[in-house]
């Protein structure tokens, strides 16, 4: 625990962001090498609705990687291959994979989530979309999901509440700033990350993994409009 403990010590400052003149989405995405960026075009999303949802089903949840690197850590998909979808890579080929995902069950028990999956978010493909639940005093230990080379903003994680004492901390890039009413980020989350739930009630937030197809100008027009909130 001492490890969480400095891992968070050390990386609990929001840190600010320098935002050039010139909107370029490419560098955004790719070149900035910025560990997260607010989507503060969906900042009106009906996240607390989706959260009723979320929790009502909180008994649902699969237990995940607790023999790795969490305690307290849920997971249940929303669209996958099944309602407890792993990486897509642990199930051979990835294009028949990507063939056999659809929604779950939870989606249809969730229909103010999946609308705004299919109606709002801006991208044609979704790939895994999971809630992810922390229980409280549960953790997620130092880790990353890509190697250093694969730097990119590529993965949405959407608040649907973020209780305070509940951190999410990147390694020498500060902590991440989510709303507990809601907020969504595109991440990059081949910088090593942790999180710690210090409060006394569960963090839920949603996972969402995409492919744009031909919804690249929407996509282009949520970043765009985000780009200049944020910068102010």
């Amino acid at each position: 625990m001492i490890n969480l403990e400095q891992f968070h010590s050390k990386n609990n400052t929001v840190l600010q962001q320098k935002y050039p003149e010139v909107f370029d989405p490419k560098w955004i995405v790719t070149e900035s090498g910025w560990p997260y960026f607010h989507l503060s075009a969906l900042d009106n999303q009906p996240w607390q609705e989706m959260y009723k949802e979320a929790e009502a089903l909180s008994d649902k949840f699969y237990t995940h990687r607790e023999d790795t690197y969490g305690k307290g850590w849920k997971s249940l998909t929303l669209h996958g291959v099944n309602d407890d979808t792993q990486s897509l890579n642990t199930y051979g080929d990835r294009q028949d994979t990507l063939n056999q995902l659809d929604w779950t069950w939870v989606a249809n028990e969730c229909p103010v989530t999946k609308k705004f999956l299919t109606d709002v978010w801006p991208a044609e493909f979704l790939n895994r979309v999971r809630f992810m639940l922390l229980e409280p005093g549960g953790y997620i230990l130092p880790h990353q999901d890509r190697e250093d080379h694969e730097k990119r903003l590529s993965v949405c994680n959407i608040s649907l509440n973020n209780p305070k004492g509940c951190n999410f901390a990147l390694k020498d890039k500060g902590r991440v700033p989510f709303k507990d009413e809601g907020s969504a980020f595109l991440m990059d989350i081949s910088n090593v990350h942790s999180v710690w739930n210090t409060s006394d009630k569960p963090r839920i937030h949603m996972i969402i993994h995409y492919e744009l197809g031909r919804r690249v100008r929407d996509f282009f027009y949520v970043l765009r409009e985000s780009y200049f909130t944020n910068r102010g």
